[in-house]
């Protein structure tokens, strides 16, 4: 189609909400024509920089909350990271890519559970997204939603081409338009490795540009693009490298950031990006106020152990981490967070894979705070196996035959270098009959004929202030072990011992 004719087709077909792009379509110059030269500084307006005043790192206070199991087990759950708007009439969409894009409508941000409908497939052969499709980030422009688009092509073992691409769509996702390639990487498609940049977060930053962090295969950097917000089209794409914004999006080069993001939002209380990535331990919390420089919360948000790829194996798996806002969905966060993120059970296949949503709180006060970060312990009861499931992690099935029980306090998620403390471990029978799920010191399990599932949390071994007792109990008539705050086990079991104190709140 001749540039002229594509410009009025897409005139007539998505209004004045597109005029924002015409340039790239229609090849003009001036303002929405030319990228712009942007300075070391930023370029930020004035009123728009991040404001004075935001907390030092150490002063943020971080609770992690219930885990839920949104939807699963199933091959369609997200291999991306997921992304939702709030739709005109009050419920959600959110959308799950795994080559192709689903839609998913929800009543809440979390509530997932509705049909998927596919919006967005692989594109023609030879072209850049042949192999598939991933919708990573989406936002409302005016009357149209923008979709940020991983890319992959020339897929075969071990082998892959990813670049990004813009998408637009005027029917709040059903439908998707490319619009064009926004980053690639120096490299080409390759027989035998992966090359090529893509996996990208996106957010607005609100000082007039979009930032989008991806993945760069050749060395495992996370990079640093961004385009002005009234025109993120391709060509307006400009990459961070030594100090400035001036490499095109489109093949420039880029310097490597020092936080790998695994997730991408913005805090609008304080103006500064946020960013998921991985700390020795778990996943990390990571903040920046030039968007290009990080400091990291030293606990980890989830002391998680190392996840293995291949399954099935005995570890379990955490992946494609999203940061939302837990009242609107989108990634302009107040002070209640939420993530979201693929889960695989211990000794499970890619095929047994769940969407999992967790609150987050944060707050923070004028002085450094610690611990920093707790994580909710839950217990769980299935009646029909007569299983008491005292753990941190999702539990399958929550909407189901596993019913919420009670909240235990919250463990932390490394070892307190100034208090005495305990690290906990999750673990289940491998005898037949029903399994037994038991809390337990570092150690004892093996020794007790249970396997290990995950590493759970520390406990301190003395009372501290706002901690609560935790005692590990047993039910003789369910022959089943939990984990409790009460000395009488709430009566539903016998204490065998204390095991030590957790956050009460």
């Amino acid at each position: 189609m001749a540039r002229k004719e594509m410009r009025e087709a897409l005139i007539r077909a998505f209004g004045a909400g597109l005029i924002l792009f015409l340039a790239f379509v229609a090849g003009s110059t001036g303002l929405l024509g030319a990228p712009p030269n942007a300075s070391p500084e930023g370029g930020a307006p004035a009123a728009a920089r991040t404001p004075a005043g935001s907390p030092c790192t150490e002063c943020i206070r971080i609770r992690v909350g219930l885990p839920r199991v949104a939807r699963g087990p199933s091959p369609g759950i997200p291999d991306s990271k997921f992304t939702e708007i709030r739709l005109p009439d009050g419920r959600f969409r959110g959308f799950s890519a795994s080559a192709t894009t689903y839609a998913i409508d929800g009543p809440t941000p979390w509530a997932m559970g509705g049909p998927a409908v596919p919006v967005l497939g692989p594109g023609a052969p030879g072209s850049y997204g042949a192999s598939g499709k991933w919708i990573n980030h989406v936002e409302r422009s005016g009357n149209i939603l923008l979709g940020w688009v991983h890319d992959e092509t020339g897929d075969a073992p071990g082998q892959g081409l990813k670049s990004m691409s813009l998408a637009i769509s005027k029917d709040d996702g059903l439908y998707w338009e490319d619009i064009g390639q926004i980053i690639t990487g120096k490299d080409s498609l390759t027989h035998g490795i992966v090359t090529g940049e893509g996996d990208c977060g996106a957010v607005n930053g609100q000082d007039g540009y979009y930032y989008a962090y991806c993945g760069r295969t050749r060395d495992g950097a996370t990079i640093v693009a961004r385009a002005p917000v009234d025109n993120p089209a391709p060509k307006h794409w400009l990459k961070y490298y030594n100090g400035q914004w001036g490499e095109p999006g489109l093949g420039g080069d880029a310097t490597g950031l020092a936080s790998k993001s695994a997730g991408l939002a913005r805090w609008a209380t304080t103006g500064q990006t946020v960013a998921l990535g991985w700390l020795p331990g778990g996943l990390g919390l990571f903040f920046s106020r030039d968007h290009v420089t990080f400091s990291a919360v030293r606990e980890p948000l989830l002391d998680l152990d190392t996840g293995i790829w291949r399954r099935p194996d005995p570890s379990e798996l955490l992946a494609y981490f999203a940061l939302l806002d837990a009242s609107n969905g989108g990634e302009q966060l107040g002070d209640r967070w939420m993530m979201a993120y693929t889960y695989l059970q211990p000794n499970e296949t890619f095929g047994q894979r769940y969407l999992v949503f967790r609150p987050v709180d944060v707050s923070f006060s004028p002085t450094p705070v610690s611990p920093q970060v707790g994580v909710l312990l839950a217990r769980w009861y299935n009646k029909a196996l007569h299983d008491h499931w005292s753990t941190t992690a999702p539990v399958p099935d929550n909407h189901g035959a596993y019913a919420l029980e009670a909240q235990s306090g919250y463990l932390l998620t490394a070892v307190d270098p100034a208090k005495p403390s305990v690290q906990l471990e999750d673990c289940v029978s491998f005898w037949p009959g029903h399994p037994d799920h038991v809390l337990e010191v570092k150690g004892v399990c093996e020794a007790g004929h249970y396997a290990r599932l995950r590493t759970a949390g520390w406990i301190y071994q003395k009372p501290q202030a706002q901690t609560v007792p935790l005692y590990r109990c047993y039910s003789a008539r369910d022959k089943s072990h939990f984990a409790s705050n009460k000395a009488d086990c709430e009566g539903l079991g016998a204490m065998e011992r204390l095991l030590g104190y957790a956050l009460s709140q």
